[in-house]
């Protein structure tokens, strides 16, 4: 399967999470990591750790239907004052808005203060989970990659996933393309699809880390 192939296969099923019970498109690691970084780069599918956690893709006309369903009715700044948000969840947040860009693992993880992951190895434990929470809430999301030079003098580099705040990336039509709804209305029709798309077992496991999350 090409790019191409595989952007057209994930609009035809609405969202892809690699997850087992799931259609598997035997994406090769480095193949569908660069994949990430095009499809995102180019907008056309969101990315993220958005089914438990795991990194999946979601179509454009699926889009607003998850957020109806996942993200929280209340802003940021009410939610940390409820004590809504962890340490972390809160510190990258702020990071990246203050950025003004998107940031790699590593630079979050730094700009935090933990260089030395063996050293901190609890707290980045605690970061990275923060991130992938902040991408189950559709706060966060994949924005393409980033080139960071690797060496002293700067002249080889590599390429990072890049993430970023998704209302800053995420193309304004995406959310034209349904009617807004009612988090159950919403979350009923990512159920149903789910098991369309589903090879067997739960389909609607992939959900469970969203869902409560979204609760509280």
């Amino acid at each position: 399967m090409d790019y191409d192939s595989f952007v057209e296969k994930v609009n035809e099923m609405g969202f892809y999470t690699p997850f087992v019970n799931y259609i598997d498109l035997k994406l090769n690691g480095d193949v569908e990591r660069g994949w990430r970084m095009r499809a995102t780069k180019e907008k056309k599918l969101a990315c993220g750790y958005f089914f438990n956690g795991k990194p999946g893709y979601i179509a454009p006309h699926f889009f607003s239907i998850f957020i109806d369903a996942f993200r929280a009715r209340i802003t940021m700044e009410e939610r940390n004052a409820g004590g809504k948000l962890s340490k972390y969840e809160k510190a990258i947040w702020d990071l990246l808005c203050e950025n003004n860009k998107p940031l790699g693992w590593h630079e979050i993880r730094n700009k935090l203060g933990f260089k030395s992951v063996e050293k901190n190895k609890i707290e980045v434990r605690k970061v990275e989970s923060a991130l992938k929470d902040l991408q189950m809430t559709f706060d966060v999301c994949i924005c393409g990659g980033i080139d960071l030079a690797h060496s002293r003098t700067g002249d080889n580099y590599t390429t990072v996933l890049g993430y970023g705040i998704f209302d800053k990336w995420v193309p304004m039509e995406w959310m034209k393309i349904n009617p807004r709804m009612e988090h159950e209305d919403a979350l009923e029709i990512i159920y149903r699809q789910a098991e369309r798309i589903s090879t067997g077992g739960n389909a609607k496991k992939a959900f469970v880390k969203s869902l409560k999350l979204f609760k509280t």
